[in-house]
């Protein structure tokens, strides 16, 4: 079996695009980030959230279990 010449104009190639893949998936996650960061309304649900058990409001039901489902 012969060893395949590669050619390294493929290989710029692939390293091109996987960089500009890199860099795409990496703007991707800071602007989620950074737009999740800007939605108010779930901070304070998570302060109400914290809130309540902190000063000892009663706290929902628990689910049911699956037991109880099957019947």
């Amino acid at each position: 079996m012969a060893r395949r010449d590669e050619k390294l104009w493929q290989f710029k190639v692939s390293f091109a695009l996987a960089i500009v893949m890199l860099f795409l998936v990496f703007g991707y996650f800071t602007q989620s980030f950074l737009e999740i960061r800007k939605v108010q309304p779930v901070r304070v649900a998570i302060e109400r959230l914290t809130g309540a058990s902190n000063q000892g409001e009663t706290r929902p039901e628990a689910a049911p279990s699956t037991d109880q489902l099957n019947r």
